[in-house]
């Protein structure tokens, strides 16, 4: 009865109740000088669309005649924003708090007013890395306990063992775990290999990477196993494993093991698992997932709030786009920040047809531990220090995607992109396949672009293994490769430890040091580049499904292309686009043969 009692108390406290409690969360990020200044007192009325912290703040500071700005440290952290008749100094204030940021007077002209400028801390950039050293440091501590607890549950068959309902502690987490090692033998073989330096590695962007003869008869049979009911064990697959990775997804927060097997000698094939990194126990809580009570956030009135004048809820939102919603449902200030690399959902059927579903999408991606403070909704991220490390300044991707009104990749862009980290490249390749998901359902043809980019740094096969094969090159080599000479591999030590487990050749060596030196191994690279048209709405999502259907023979005029269309094809098309397709055939060879000669096909597409 007392816990019933309880229950229902919780639930029925008021709203203003719970907001009071937490009415001075933002008193930290209020520099004193903001009560002296007068003009902070103005109310603001504000839109920022997950724009960079630097012109978000150029913005205000035009409309206020308050001069803000932003370090150059965080100045491309991107800031949504959506605020009607705001006080100025807690807009200031709520912007510092949702990214753990500090205000300080700037020095300015004698006799001019305060400038303020929003920088990181010392202590506050030790806090946001504390908080991954700690999940980094939990995994390491709990793993090794983990894998003890499955192999007693094995040894035992311990069908009682169940995995616990909350996650409240460290034991609860090695519980957690102990139940998917039980349930996958793949993942646990693999989680043994995982040392706390292997771990480290991963975190930092480096993949781990074992080979084959390297593993013991016992790991591979566990990792050609089929996860199975600790009841009824099967017996493995046939096959050989001749390569096992590890790497680190931050987009996900997950830890991916995929496992390379070769079937006799013509048979290939990939499994993967995935293990989630423990949330950080600094805030509180051990659950990896959101547990938010949403009426400690709004009111069951706010809840339920809708746009009246809407029909069907639109589809593929970002998550700035689903915070704005949110906003104007429910009538309420929405501050957040926004790391687009990291921050992708898919939501089917819709973007929520009340604040209720769209804050329960928003929650769904585990990204935000919001707050309340009066009528703002403040959303800071939850893992942001990993999610910075993988940002990528939007005006880089501007200048990758767009050039002389052009939207598209060109090489150049592909050879600036590799100056990213691991970590940038994986999340750029995750968002990639996010866009090129959103655009491909409407039939845009910028899903085509997309889809380049996520195939090389999100996907797998031969063209992404020799494309890392190429771009591991020293830049003089690369350079000629990418003219068409040929360039020995042989010569240069540090590829040789390039695996290349992808590429679609069971006999081919999964390590290049397993036919150095007695093999002479070469790359070259022929280009060619194309104009066409296309049908401005055509559906594909690949440059390679620009087929005759929609997409003009080299050489062939706009108005033959029309009219091919209508008279044999049937298609009544209106709309077209200018296509630049640039064609890089990578030819990877052995010896006086070339083995593979994948093609990228980098696509260009401006209006008439």
């Amino acid at each position: 009865m007392k816990t019933a009692f309880w229950c229902c108390l919780t639930v029925l406290l008021p709203t203003s109740t719970v907001l009071a409690q937490r009415a001075n969360v933002l008193q930290p990020y209020h520099l004193p000088q903001f009560a002296a200044d007068a003009r902070l007192r103005q109310q603001v009325t504000f839109t920022a669309p997950g724009v960079p912290l630097s012109d978000a703040l150029r913005r205000l500071s035009e409309q206020t005649g308050v001069e803000l700005r932003a370090s150059r440290d965080v100045g491309q952290w991107r800031l949504v924003a959506h605020v009607q008749n705001l006080p100025l100094a807690d807009l200031l204030a709520s912007i510092a708090y949702v990214f753990d940021l500090s205000w300080r007077v700037a020095p300015g002209r004698e006799e001019q007013p305060a400038v303020y400028e929003l920088y990181q801390s010392s202590a506050q950039a030790q806090r946001a890395r504390g908080e991954f050293e700690e999940r980094a440091s939990l995994l390491q501590r709990i793993l090794p306990q983990a894998l003890a607890e499955a192999h007693k549950r094995l040894q035992t068959r311990d069908a009682s063992a169940e995995t616990p309902s909350r996650i409240r502690s460290e034991k609860d987490l090695v519980l957690f775990y102990a139940d998917i090692f039980v349930k996958d033998p793949m993942l646990r073989a693999a989680a043994g290999l995982l040392d706390a330096r292997a771990i480290s590695q991963l975190l930092s962007g480096e993949d781990v990477v074992v080979r084959g003869e390297q593993l013991s008869e016992a790991q591979q049979r566990l990792l050609l196993s089929r996860p199975f009911a600790l009841s009824a064990s099967q017996q493995p697959e046939q096959g050989l494993v001749i390569l096992l990775r590890w790497r680190y997804r931050p987009h996900s927060s997950m830890l991916s093991a995929s496992v390379n097997i070769l079937y006799g000698t013509t048979g290939w094939g990939t499994k993967q698992s995935g293990l989630l990194l423990p949330p950080s126990p600094s805030r509180g809580v051990y659950a990896f997932h959101d547990a938010t009570d949403l009426l400690s956030l709004m009111s069951s009135e706010e809840l339920r709030r809708t746009l009246p004048e809407e029909g069907t809820p639109p589809k593929h939102l970002t998550v700035a786009e689903l915070l704005h919603r949110l906003s104007v449902m429910a009538s309420l200030n929405v501050v957040a920040e926004y790391y687009p690399l990291c921050m992708h959902l898919w939501y089917p059927s819709g973007a929520g047809r009340n604040a209720q579903e769209v804050l329960q999408i928003l929650l769904q991606g585990n990204f935000y531990q919001p707050q309340r403070v009066g009528n703002t909704l403040l959303f800071p991220a939850k893992n942001r220090y990993e999610q910075r490390l993988c940002d990528v300044p939007a005006a880089s991707i501007r200048r990758w995607l767009n050039a002389d009104g052009w939207f598209g990749l060109r090489l150049q862009s592909l050879l600036e992109i590799e100056r990213l980290t691991p970590l940038q490249r994986r999340a750029l390749g995750a968002w990639a396949e996010a866009e090129q998901d959103r655009f491909g359902r409407e039939g845009d043809y910028r899903a085509a672009v997309y889809y380049t980019l996520s195939t090389l740094y999100s996907g797998w096969g031969t063209v992404v293994e020799v494309w890392r094969l190429l771009t591991a090159l020293p830049p003089a080599a690369r350079l000629r490769a990418l003219s068409g000479q040929q360039v020995v591999i042989n010569d240069f030590a540090p590829v040789v430890k390039l695996p290349l487990d992808e590429i679609d050749i069971p006999s081919f060596p999964v390590n290049l040091a397993q036919v150095l030196p007695s093999e002479r191994l070469w790359v070259q690279v022929k280009r060619t580049v194309a104009q066409h048209w296309a049908c401005e709405k055509p559906r594909f999502a690949t440059v390679s499904n620009l087929d005759s259907l929609w997409l003009s023979h080299p050489g062939e005029s706009l108005e033959a292309f029309r009219r091919r269309l209508q008279d044999k094809e049937k298609v009544q098309a209106e709309r077209f686009v200018r296509v630049e397709v640039e064609t890089l055939v990578l030819r990877f060879g052995v010896g006086n043969r070339f083995i593979v000669d994948p093609e990228i096909q980098l696509a260009r597409f401006r209006h008439r």
